[in-house]
């Protein structure tokens, strides 16, 4: 996303990083008549220790950044080096942050954290034994008020986070959907343009899947969760999503999700084929319970759509997933809280918040949407936080998005006993996932949290060409997985 001001540093490895923290403050900076308004230098002293010098409009700021040799591993080991780069950057990152706050007045709720996964490094900080709450306010500069937020996240997950070496979990990608909602960057088809790939696509799909099974009883592994997603799997008709979830229901797990979402594909058929699989937990997105929103941002449905595909829904006994997006176009901060109101009188077991992430690809980014007060978008998570916490709903997942309203969150709320581990699973790269679908990205685990990633193409038609490549590059990938994965 361009920003209007300009940045400069001599440490290119780590220039992305220091840009999100730099779009983050965008709103609140001025640009000088020459451009050129915030520049930062990293300058080696000794091995522990750097200098950080940062710039903006005559405004000087120097900090020394000193090496936790508590967040390092031995010098001798393979991953000295990555874990010193990383503490490099992330105490760098918070003498920028510093910097921007003092020539702005502003405080963000993540402080100078930009990573989307920041349970995932709380718990990390826990683990060597360092008080994380007060690394992360202290330290990091987040609120008291999200890390409070994160530590509970964090308590929430459990013993879920408990993951042995042989357990993985199953994603199946169906990248299709209806229509295409305006906020949305995924890779994803319009149904009427894809029709003569749907078939096709699901043959392929079933022999990947196919293969997968294959690796989980060749290797020994232990299939923790089944994870439907898209796009929209039930835009598919009838006689294909039955082939894709009759073979997806031969793992052996106690969860088996399909992200329904789209309340105007969710028919009586498509649950009595979830039903005579297997399939736990599903989901009824409404977005909004404003009509007036959903006509704006492309869903071709409506707010009573949404109750009628509901009711349905709980007569088969599914566990059921809700999500709710604040910060939507034109949407007030009473709407959102009567969408929050609504959703709970339904009580789902799940109920995810999202803030508006404008991201490229987004018809809404391309149309250049400006996101609305940050002060309006903390007013909505929190109304949602609070809201929930009274109706008996716990934070137990989180994530953050680069461009989100208001540098906040999306926060995943469950009934007691009612957490979706393949939620926790991916965002909190504890588990394995052999993915299967275009867009599809598989992943490797091992141990000092290092990853390896396979990604299957993410186009259809792509995907349908390459089945020979993508058969043998997931069983070559998984090979040794039993025996270093962890």
């Amino acid at each position: 996303m361009e920003v209007k001001v300009k940045f400069s540093s001599n440490a290119l490895e780590f220039e992305n990083d220091y840009m999100d923290i730099v779009r983050a403050f965008d709103p609140y900076l001025k640009e000088d008549e020459d451009g050129e308004l915030l520049s930062l230098t990293l300058t080696k002293i000794d091995e522990l220790n750097y200098i950080c010098k940062i710039g903006c409009a005559g405004k000087n700021f120097e900090k020394t950044v000193s090496i936790d040799k508590r967040f390092l591993e031995k010098e001798e080991s393979e991953f000295y080096a990555v874990k010193y780069k990383a503490q490099v950057k992330r105490l760098s990152k918070v003498a920028l942050y510093e910097f921007l706050t003092q020539i702005t007045g502003i405080n963000l709720p993540y402080g100078s954290l930009t990573g989307i996964r920041p349970t995932k490094l709380y718990r990390e900080v826990a683990y060597k034994g360092i008080d994380a709450h007060d690394y992360f306010v202290n330290t990091l500069k987040v609120s008291v008020e999200k890390t409070d937020l994160i530590k509970s996240i964090v308590e929430n997950q459990g013993s879920f986070c408990n993951v042995t070496s042989d357990e993985i979990d199953v994603f199946v990608n169906i990248p299709i959907c209806v229509t295409r909602c305006v906020y949305c960057s995924f890779i994803s088809a319009q149904l009427d343009k894809v029709k003569k790939l749907i078939a096709p696509y699901c043959d392929l799909l079933v022999k990947e899947l196919e293969c997968t099974a294959k690796i989980t009883k060749d290797r020994g592994l232990k299939v923790r969760s089944v994870y439907i997603g898209g796009g929209t799997p039930t835009s598919l008709d009838d006689i294909n999503f039955e082939r894709v979830i009759k073979m997806a229901s031969v793992f052996d797990c106690a969860e088996f999700t399909v992200e329904a979402g789209r309340p105007d594909t969710i028919t009586r058929s498509k649950l009595d084929i979830m039903k005579k699989y297997g399939v736990t937990r599903i989901s009824v997105n409404p977005q909004t319970f404003n009509q007036k929103t959903l006509d704006l941002i492309g869903r071709s449905h409506s707010v009573e759509d949404v109750y009628d595909v509901y009711k349905i829904a709980r007569e088969y006994g599914f566990d059921i997933n809700m999500d709710l997006i604040a910060m939507l176009p034109e949407e007030s901060v009473e709407d959102f809280k009567n969408s929050v109101d609504r959703a709970i009188e339904l009580d789902p077991e799940n109920i995810t918040v999202h803030t508006l992430a404008l991201k490229k690809g987004s018809a809404l980014k391309v149309d250049g949407y400006q996101s609305g007060a940050r002060e309006n978008a903390e007013a909505m998570v929190d109304y949602a936080f609070e809201s929930l916490k009274k109706a008996g709903y716990s934070p137990y997942y989180m994530y953050k998005q680069k461009y989100m309203s208001g540098n906040l969150e999306n926060v995943g709320y469950c009934k007691t006993g009612k957490q979706c581990v393949y939620n926790i699973d991916i965002m909190e790269e504890i588990s394995g996932i052999i993915a299967n679908g275009a867009g599809g990205i598989s992943k490797r685990i091992f141990g000092n949290g290092r990853l390896e990633r396979l990604a299957d193409p993410k186009g259809i038609e792509v995907y349908i060409q390459r089945e020979d490549k993508i058969l043998n590059d997931k069983i070559r990938f998984f090979e040794q997985c039993s025996d270093d994965s962890q």
